[in-house]
């Protein structure tokens, strides 16, 4: 089993690559993209909040509905994300 030290020296070696991946200028493309998504689904859950009482029912679900197509959206994205750098990351060692 390997020491305290070399294990931490393993970790550092991968973080630094992975972040250096995650670095490229695709991988941070799809990060911001990845983000933008997620802001505009807690937006769109906000106005729900905040416009209960002034919009109707059916305009409230559509965009609960939106919001949550929002988050699939960003669950996809960034697993692809992760993907795309560990697969990177796998194929470099």
């Amino acid at each position: 089993m390997r020491d305290k030290e070399e294990r931490r020296k393993l970790y550092s070696n991968y973080k630094e690559e992975t972040d250096r991946l995650y670095r490229t200028r695709v991988n941070r493309r799809l990060k911001y993209i990845a983000m933008t998504v997620i802001v505009i689904a807690i937006l769109l859950l906000f106005a729900t909040i905040f416009l209960h009482d002034s919009i109707s029912w059916t305009t409230m679900m559509f965009m609960r509905g939106c919001a949550g197509v929002c988050a699939i959206v960003f669950v996809i994205l960034v697993a692809i994300l992760v993907y795309r750098v560990n697969s990177a990351y796998i194929r470099g060692n």
